[in-house]
């Protein structure tokens, strides 16, 4: 077994780094978040007081933080990864970030004498705890064998998408993708609804014939609830459509505009706390109705 570090253990990291834990191999922890590494330290892991003291004696480093700034600062900053990690070391960041932060910091480890490797990935806070997430790789042939074991403790499917940078692009394309299904979805069935439609109907046609979508399956966790969790938050749907409207600023891509401004508005409102799903709120709004699936008590 092996001595890894896992940085930043929020609800993606805690559960990814809880599967590392579970298949034997001691992980040191870091984590600005006491409650959460507290968690984690009642299941076996050693919590460290930064990045740095995190690092040291691990073979690997895995990151799962916020956005680019907070990744270099904990890799290359003062008290990061490289200030504690031994020469030679393996890090994967599983974060979702643009692709130019990725091969950055991949020159600055690989200068430093390490192996970066980007790793973004999707699944939600219930595949990151039942190891089932999708994780989408940008690295070298070599070193994507180096951490393969230890992915396939948190991932069932591992794609290689090309070399460092290529996981982030395919990661924020493939969220763009999500984010405009999920207005898309929301818009239709909201004005379907105030037509006169049934919502449980409408989404069982839908769900059968091309119109169908995961994105769709998943309104049944959280849009159609009265509680809708927040499984994944506006805030950071919207950062990650930022950054990919960033990478992509020279195409014309006037739907994806579009998308970003209602999660503009959305923010606005004050729902950037709210699951990104909720984006459909400023819909539900405008229609004066809730896209709300009816329960077994509400039809008795």
């Amino acid at each position: 077994m092996a001595t890894l570090s896992f940085i930043g253990v929020g609800r993606m990291g805690s559960g990814m780094a809880a599967r590392l834990l579970g298949a034997g191999h001691t992980v040191q922890i870091f984590d600005p978040n006491t409650e959460a590494v507290d968690a984690l330290v009642q299941q076996g892991a050693i919590a460290a007081s930064s990045p740095a003291k995190a690092a040291q004696g691990a073979e690997a480093v895995f990151t799962s933080v916020p956005n680019p700034a907070i990744l270099r600062d904990a890799v290359e900053g003062p008290d990061g990864v490289l200030a504690g990690a031994a020469s030679g070391v393996t890090i994967v960041d599983f974060s979702t970030v643009d692709p130019e932060t990725a091969r950055t910091l991949a020159a600055i480890v690989e200068a430093w004498g390490g192996h970066f490797l980007d790793a973004p990935v999707s699944g939600g806070v219930a595949g990151a705890a039942s190891g089932t997430l999708l994780t989408m790789v940008g690295a070298s042939d070599e070193d994507l064998a180096k951490v393969r074991p230890y992915l396939e403790k948190i991932a069932t499917r591992i794609v290689h998408c090309g070399p460092v940078g290529s996981g982030q692009l395919t990661k924020l394309s493939h969220n763009m993708l999500v984010a405009i299904n999920t207005v898309a979805a929301g818009e239709v069935l909201a004005a379907a609804v105030k037509a006169g439609g049934d919502l449980e109907t409408l989404t069982e046609v839908f769900e059968a014939g091309l119109a169908g979508s995961k994105m769709l399956d998943h309104f049944g966790k959280t849009l159609f609830t009265e509680e809708r969790p927040p499984l994944f938050a506006l805030d950071l749907m919207h950062k990650d459509i930022s950054l990919c409207l960033k990478e992509f600023g020279q195409f014309p891509m006037p739907l994806s505009q579009l998308v970003m401004q209602t999660y503009n508005a959305a923010r606005a409102k004050g729902l950037g706390g709210q699951d990104s799903t909720g984006v459909n709120e400023i819909y539900e709004e405008l229609f004066g109705l809730q896209l709300i699936a009816k329960t077994k008590e509400n039809q008795a």
